[in-house]
């Protein structure tokens, strides 16, 4: 489920309970506050028509009873009712001399719908309820088409029942309970009787219309709510989705590599917050990684660079004899196990002693630092050439054989002998002898160079500046 949808939904279901928890508390409210006033006005009623019977007669003991109670509430002496439309009654004006109860002035009687009433519910022709329907259990007078709203409990002076209201018998007492909410009926000063309300509603039309109406504007709230929550949620979340989605994309580019990310920032709430954090996270992720970069290369080269240091000559720029010594292994293992051929050479230049003594160290430094140049300038990319100390310089020649090689070193020589060593002093001259060996057998690198070292040393004693190889 998306969170677009998770956000109108609980944006709906918000709004349906806050309509829900506040039309039910109203309803129920109004509903409550409806029964107590008109619980009130019954009460009130029945205990002014209880204290006119009793003020008439003196006591219940002395009237004519029940049956007398029902003819005195039918016979119109106690006061006007206060409720349930009698306010509508007295607030009318009084009634010309043969009009009824419903003649105004405005046309014949009618009845509740509209038309005139049947035979015998005329304005004159109204008769009282028969016996037995009335109050006679303390009730309010019924209204018509229906039950009586409330039912009255009546007790003696010693809370002796005279009426029940269909809860107790006659001559019962009143339990403790029920004489809490009792109230006294006084006739000159004296408490003759006590009047108490037994909860038993029953609504009128015009209240059930009303509720209904109560109902009825709640269905309309809520559905009311509903859609304004539903297009709220819409738009809401559709920002809000935008903007996640915004930051979403963003993440997983950088989880892609491309660590800069920029998303826009719309309004002052909480996501604009995350969004604006969330582009000041990625400018500074991405100016660390670029450091961090730029660091690491800055590191790479300066270990290569002290790698060459370390296996480098400073004077001549040629490898060293510990890097030669290294990769002669290597090639003297590969060209083992492919029956290849290898060859090694070592050479020295000529009287080197000679020359630093006469015409000093500088100018034998230039020497050596020339006769590397041309060494390595003449060799191929898989050729291995270095200083071995001193004057010594060695080379290995793999997948070559040994006349090749012996043809190459002479070369070399000759290019030695013939630079114009003039221009470094006038009376310089530098050459230099070889010993070039390419026979496997015998068993490493390091005897190779034992064996050339041999022939360098033949040709030394021949006469110098020449190339001696074993046939």
């Amino acid at each position: 489920m998306s969170l677009r949808t998770k956000f109108m939904l609980a944006l709906l279901l918000t709004g349906l309970a806050a309509v829900a928890m506040v039309g039910g508390l109203a309803y129920v409210g109004m509903t409550k506050k409806v029964d107590t006033i008109r619980r009130e006005q019954a009460a009130e009623h029945f205990h002014s028509v209880v204290t006119a019977y009793l003020q008439k007669y003196g006591s219940w003991q002395a009237s004519p009873g029940k049956q007398g109670f029902d003819e005195f509430m039918q016979s119109g002496e106690h006061p006007p009712q206060l409720s349930d439309g009698a306010q509508d009654e007295e607030r009318r004006p009084p009634r010309e001399e043969g009009r009824g109860p419903q003649d105004d002035g405005r046309g014949p009687p009618r009845g509740e719908d509209g038309h005139p009433p049947p035979r015998g519910e005329g304005a004159g022709d109204r008769s009282p309820p028969p016996r037995g329907e009335g109050d006679g259990e303390g009730r309010r007078p019924p209204r018509r088409g229906g039950e009586p709203p409330f039912r009255f409990i009546l007790a003696d002076q010693d809370f002796k029942v005279l009426l029940g209201a269909g809860v107790y018998q006659h001559g019962e007492a009143l339990p403790e309970a029920a004489r809490k909410d009792a109230r006294a009926v006084s006739v000159n000063g004296n408490v003759v009787a006590y009047v108490s309300p037994e909860g038993v509603i029953t609504p009128s039309k015009q209240e059930l219309q009303y509720l209904a109406a109560m109902r009825e504007a709640l269905w309309y709230g809520v559905s009311g709510a509903a859609v304004l929550a539903l297009v709220l949620g819409f738009l809401l979340s559709r920002s809000l989705g935008r903007t996640l989605g915004h930051l979403t994309k963003a993440v997983r580019a950088m989880h892609g590599g491309s660590l800069l990310q920029r998303v826009p920032v719309e309004g002052k709430d909480e996501v604009a917050e995350l969004a604006a954090a969330f582009n000041d996270m990625s400018e500074k992720l991405a100016r660390s990684h670029e450091e961090l970069h730029e660091s690491h290369q800055t590191i790479l080269a300066q270990a290569e660079q002290m790698r060459e240091l370390s296996v480098r000559d400073a004077l001549t720029k040629l490898h060293n004899r510990r890097h030669f010594d290294e990769q002669a292994t290597t090639l003297f293992s590969h060209a083992v196990r492919h029956k290849r051929p290898l060859a090694v050479v070592i050479g020295d230049i000529d009287y080197f002693k000679k020359i630093n003594d006469q015409f000093s160290h500088a100018t034998g430094d230039a020497v050596l630092r020339q006769v590397g140049e041309i060494l390595r300038s003449h060799m191929r990319l898989s050729d291995l050439v270095a200083r071995y100390g001193g004057e010594e310089f060695v080379i290995a020649f793999p997948e070559t054989e040994l006349p090749q090689a012996a043809a190459l070193c002479d070369k070399l020589r000759g290019i030695i002998e013939s630079f114009p060593w003039h221009q470094v002093h006038p009376d310089l001259k530098v050459t230099m002898s070889m010993g070039v060996y390419a026979d496997l057998a015998a068993g490493t690198a390091e005897a190779m160079l034992q064996k050339a070292d041999a022939l360098l040393y033949r040709a030394k004693e021949t006469g110098r500046n020449r190339v001696c190889f074993a046939a």
